[in-house]
């Protein structure tokens, strides 16, 4: 059966379109002007953000602090290709990455800090891009910029990275997240070492390969070590991680939030994480009531509105903690 790219990205869109205001969002998913548009820094989003779009309001809010010239872009506009790649379409995922960085290019940045794990493999791993502006991962880009960023001691807690140990880019990356959390005053950052189970990133495709049993006997061993270790917090350094385990806080006594979340209160800063929100709340009518504003903001059918609460956030959702859209 021939994969529905238009399924994939619609549910990404309709999700969005459900967690905020087209009006009020931070990035741009329309190209440059053909003509170019200067920008220091991209702040490149990938796709699969946006269904967590706090997230991205929290990247945003530091970058302005820090006073940084960037754009933030990302949608299927911007589309790596590993979806592509992934499902067999070679030669489309490769004109995708190529259209990626011609938009880039457009921006004449000097560096573009990448946000999905999935977009950097891809781009330095399988394609071997030989791109020209430094590229790497946001915990990276932040973690030289600490000197600026005047963070508050925050009440004393011990935090745990749920990170990533397939491939020396993922281990730099966790790092650079953990290194971070630490710079915080009050934060006291406590090691699991990243279980190389996990692959690159949390991804349905894990999922799907292990069976949801193996799935989510894998994360609440995750959980345990980390509670072991002493952790009230379990941080997961990419916005999959904590999409597909924020509903494993009904399962074990541990706060499940992104790690970027964590460092930034620090700094005053905190956006609703309306998707784990919802994942707890399990009630498709209380969602859609909490929604609406958003929904009728956004032009958002209810019908579809519903189905995709249901699938996402009904009951079913909540009983497998662990279950996540493509």
């Amino acid at each position: 059966m021939a994969f529905d790219y238009k399924g994939y990205f619609g549910e990404i869109a309709l999700t969005g379109d459900l967690l905020d205001r087209r009006e009020e969002r931070r990035w741009r998913a329309e190209p440059p002007p053909r003509d170019g548009e200067h920008h220091d820094v991209v702040l490149y989003l990938g796709c699969n953000v946006m269904r967590t779009s706090h997230m991205i309001q929290t990247v945003a809010a530091i970058f302005d602090r820090l006073g940084l010239d960037y754009v933030a872009v990302g949608g299927p506009t911007y589309c790596c290709g590993i979806v592509h790649h992934q499902n067999g379409h070679g030669q489309a995922a490769a004109g995708m990455s190529h259209h990626a960085v011609e938009l880039f290019q457009r921006y004449s940045p000097r560096e573009v800090v990448a946000w999905c794990p999935s977009c950097i493999y891809f781009f330095d791993e399988v394609r071997r891009l030989d791109l020209p502006f430094p590229f790497r991962h946001t915990a990276e880009f932040l973690l030289e910029r600490i000197p600026a960023l005047p963070l508050v001691p925050q009440p004393p807690r011990r935090v745990a990275l749920h990170g990533h140990g397939l491939g020396e880019a993922r281990r730099r990356e966790a790092d650079a997240g953990r290194r971070l959390l630490a710079a915080v005053p009050g934060l006291r950052v406590v090691g699991i070492e990243p279980d190389e189970r996990f692959g690159r990133t949390c991804a349905p495709a894990l999922q799907r390969d292990l069976g949801m049993p193996a799935w989510t006997e894998l994360v609440l061993h995750e959980i345990d070590r980390a509670l072991a270790a002493g952790a009230e917090t379990l941080a997961g350094i990419y916005h999959g991680c904590q999409r597909m385990l924020c509903g494993f806080e009904a399962e074990r006594p541990i706060l499940i939030e992104h790690y970027l979340t964590v460092f930034a209160r620090a700094l005053g800063i905190e956006f609703e994480d309306t998707y784990k929100k919802y994942r707890r709340w399990a009630d498709p009518d209380r969602i859609l009531e909490d929604a609406a504003p958003c929904q009728t903001a956004n032009g958002v059918d209810p019908a579809r509105a519903r189905e995709l609460v249901v699938r996402l956030f009904g009951r079913s959702a909540a009983a497998a903690p662990g279950a996540a859209p493509s």
